[in-house]
């Protein structure tokens, strides 16, 4: 991009970007200081509910099913607290990272476009902006000029973007309700129910790094990575080439 395009892309930033991140993984937030910095947006880590902070107060708040375990207990409130973070600013929208999300080099370029075609969407609505392990819209569908997809689904939380009042709706359904199941898979849920519009980036702008291979999954049991990191080749080929 020259330089005059990328000030015109940066004016399409969303208000924050917020990485979810526990403490002691340093390595993740060297790698998104390495991607995030040189872009010269503001950013800021969800350090909050680490796995050494939950309470049983908390856990009985919102975990009472104890279906989960700690590490995805302290990933769906980090996230619940950066969706808190973004309404008490009055935000009118965040993009939201997770420690292990691998920036795309048209990033920058990418978000902007998307943010550009979403800008007469009306709200609520939530755009996935990640690959979310390998999910992308089938080829037959894409068309040349458009960017985002209306999906029935989600897809991981790695990327995405969300306004205002669709974060609202989350909070709101997560209070009278808790989280009885993973962040991701309770996300969609939510979305799904409440009517918050989903939709997919093509092609997408960050890859998830415990997905491809880069870092060990920490939520989920994984194969060593140089397993995952072929496996992971291989079907991003078949479904964003083939499929």
């Amino acid at each position: 991009m020259s330089n005059g395009s990328t000030d015109q892309a940066r004016t399409m930033m969303p208000d924050g970007i917020l990485v979810i991140n526990p403490r002691n993984f340093v390595e993740r937030r060297e790698s998104m200081e390495r991607q995030l910095r040189p872009l010269g947006f503001p950013y800021e880590y969800v350090h909050a509910f680490d796995i050494g902070d939950l309470t049983a107060d908390v856990t009985n708040r919102y975990f009472g099913n104890r279906l989960l375990h700690p590490g995805q207990q302290s990933c769906a409130l980090k996230h619940v607290q950066a969706l808190r973070l973004m309404c008490e600013r009055n935000w009118r929208q965040a993009l939201i990272l997770e420690d292990d999300a691998l920036l795309d080099a048209r990033f920058t370029e990418g978000l902007h476009v998307a943010l550009e075609e979403a800008a007469e969407f009306p709200q609520p609505h939530v755009l996935f902006v990640g690959s979310g392990g390998n999910q992308y819209t089938p080829r037959r569908m894409r068309r040349p000029g458009q960017c985002l997809y209306k999906a029935e689904r989600g897809r991981l939380a790695e990327a995405y973007v969300i306004g205002r009042q669709a974060a609202q709706l989350r909070l709101e359904w997560i209070d009278a309700h808790g989280i009885p199941s993973p962040i991701d898979n309770l996300f969609e849920q939510i979305d799904r129910e409440l009517g918050t519009a989903m939709y997919w980036l093509e092609p997408p702008i960050v890859e998830q790094g415990s997905k491809n291979g880069r870092f060990r999954s920490v939520l989920e049991a994984s194969p060593p990575n140089v397993i995952r990191r072929v496996t992971a080749t291989m079907q991003k080929l078949r479904r964003k080439y083939l499929y």
